[in-house]
């Protein structure tokens, strides 16, 4: 295993809207288990830290409204300020919905509102996403997701911009508790990819909600497909503006896709906004 001094260190900042009352343990807040992660992967050097805002909008008052309240442009500058204390490398917002819901003009601009707080290079879930498409060259994706319908077409539309067409939006069974985290991907996978014709289009599964970086391996032996998960990628993002490499073979295609991308070539599209 590669060994890394203290001045060799990358630190990503991860914000991360939560529930006030929150009392499951998300992985994408489970700072120790990342760590772990990136340790087991061959990347001891590479650090996770998380800081979460929490948030009590009311859905009632209309989902739109929803993620302006849990995405508040304020609330993200000064947690990006704050995170950045921690000597990070790079940070991202960790929500796709609370960063595709306006479009892309408005996912830009909240990277460049975090990176301007922080002063480093900073992502957003929903800009990761369209960097890792951007790394397999996929213009054709079919979306598996947790959101009612209304959100779902949000979300197409955001590709869109991007040239990035949808196949099909197949919204997830919801659960008896409601919560996203509770679901199960691997289930709804199945079911998805056994009502479709065969595709190798990139599966799409949003939402940081739903635990992945220990599951894409399964996700893609029972989708027989590439898949792209919300935590896999933010996280792969916020490594790659931090200046890391990941170079993981068991963890699904993407990031074998692009560690051999990485050999190639040292400018890989990584979309993201710098401030000095």
């Amino acid at each position: 295993m590669k060994t890394s001094s203290a001045s060799d260190a990358k630190r990503v900042g991860v914000i991360v809207p939560i529930l006030s009352d929150n009392d499951i343990a998300y992985e994408i807040i489970d700072d120790s288990s990342i760590c772990r992660f990136l340790v087991e992967h061959d990347m001891p050097g590479a650090e996770y830290i998380s800081l979460n805002i929490p948030y009590d909008p009311d859905v009632s008052e209309g989902y739109f409204t929803y993620y302006e309240r849990m995405s508040n442009e304020n609330t993200l500058s000064a947690a990006a300020y704050e995170i950045s204390k921690k000597k990070c490398n790079s940070i991202a917002y960790a929500c796709t919905s609370g960063s595709f819901f306006r479009g892309l003009e408005y996912a830009q601009h909240q990277v460049d509102v975090l990176s301007k707080s922080a002063a480093v290079p900073a992502t957003n879930t929903s800009m990761a996403f369209l960097a890792a498409l951007d790394v397999l060259g996929a213009k054709k994706v079919d979306v598996v997701l947790p959101y009612a319908p209304e959100i779902g077409r949000w979300f197409a539309s955001f590709l869109s911009e991007v040239g990035v067409s949808v196949g099909t939006l197949w919204h997830m069974k919801p659960t008896e508790s409601g919560s996203f985290f509770e679901m199960d991907c691997e289930a709804e996978l199945a079911e998805f990819v056994a009502s479709r014709p065969s595709s190798n289009d990139p599966i799409l599964i949003p939402c940081t909600e739903l635990s992945s970086l220990r599951r894409m391996e399964l996700f893609e032996r029972v989708s027989g497909r590439p898949v792209l998960a919300a935590n896999q990628v933010t996280v792969w993002h916020a490594l790659t503006l931090a200046g890391v490499t990941p170079n993981i073979s068991d963890s699904g295609s993407f990031f074998r896709s692009y560690a051999q991308a990485a050999d190639e070539t040292s400018t890989l599209p990584l979309r993201s906004t710098v401030r000095d």
